[in-house]
């Protein structure tokens, strides 16, 4: 009796499921030699992925190389979850820093009157003289108050920023201005007169000719100023000793006057200089531009009892 073949069926096993987006194409033809292409497409709302994944199988190891794609997909996709699920601490934010500006300005206090400036004014950031001194105000100007002082001082408002001026120099009315002083027409200076002169007349002889105009021009302008004319002084080694120098004895106001006559005429009576209190003036200099001499020990010494005048 011949033997009865069983018929043995395959076990079939069912695929793994892939995931859902991933879509593989080509497994047979893979399996059959030629390239394998695995796409991917990726959930939407995930970040953008590489549109796809291209594997090249060689014929004798399709298989391996089917395997490995299907792998790879499910590694990249199992990364694409972990990165969309995956959410940040979110960074603390930086607070913004403090400008300059945000520091707060200073506020100005309101006004609330005006009142006269009596004087030209200092303005201090404090009621003290001794502090900063931040503008000023001039007189017959009107002051912004805000009413507020203090320990004698006022608070004012100028140019947007507050400041301290004296309230004794601020009025309610306004202030008359000051009478200017009239000014004193300018007195001619006497001319130079070559007339001889009473005073003194024994020094003309040992006098240089312009020693001698000075000793003149001096005595006819100033005659009832002047107590006596001093000159030529044997052995002296300086101007006296060779005639061109007159000493005028005369102190306080008419001697200043003496020697401003002298350097009005300076050119004409051909001075060098002049010596009165303790002081030289050269010609050449400004007429108010005196030089302090030292102290030579007494008040004739130092010519605060006559003028001493030098001719060239």
């Amino acid at each position: 009796m011949p033997r009865r073949r069983h018929r043995v069926e395959p076990v079939r096993r069912p695929l793994p499921r892939l995931p859902r987006p991933v879509v593989v194409a080509g497994i047979g033809a893979a399996l059959l030699g030629v390239p394998l292409v695995v796409t991917i497409w990726p959930d939407a709302g995930s970040p953008p992925a590489p549109p796809a994944v291209a594997v090249a199988a060689a014929p004798d190891d399709g298989r391996r190389e089917a395997a490995n794609a299907l792998r790879t997909a499910a590694a990249f996709r199992a990364q694409q979850r972990t990165s969309r699920d995956r959410t940040d601490a979110p960074r603390p934010a930086t607070p913004p820093k403090p400008t300059a500006a945000g520091k707060g300005a200073a506020v100005v206090p309101a006004v609330v009157g005006q009142l006269w400036v009596t004087t030209n004014l200092n303005i201090r950031s404090t009621p003290s003289a001794s502090h900063d001194r931040i503008g000023s105000l001039e007189a017959g100007a009107r002051a912004n108050i805000t009413g507020v002082t203090k320990s004698g001082w006022t608070q004012v408002v100028t140019n947007g920023h507050a400041g301290w001026v004296r309230s004794s120099y601020l009025s309610d009315s306004k202030p008359k201005p000051k009478p200017q002083p009239k000014p004193q027409p300018k007195r001619a200076s006497p001319p130079v007169s070559h007339a001889r002169c009473s005073i003194s007349p024994a020094v003309v002889s040992h006098l240089t000719s312009h020693a001698r105009a000075v000793y003149r021009a001096v005595c006819a302008a100033f005659g009832g100023s002047v107590s006596s004319f001093g000159g030529y002084r044997a052995g002296d080694p300086g101007d006296h000793g060779s005639g061109r120098a007159v000493d005028i004895m005369v102190s306080g106001q008419p001697g200043t006057a003496i020697a401003r006559y002298v350097q009005a005429h300076a050119r004409q009576l051909h001075v060098t200089y002049v010596i009165y209190q303790q002081k030289i003036w050269l010609v050449g200099h400004p007429t108010s531009q005196w030089r302090h001499m030292e102290d030579r020990g007494s008040r004739t010494a130092n010519h605060y009892d006559h003028v001493h005048v030098s001719v060239s």
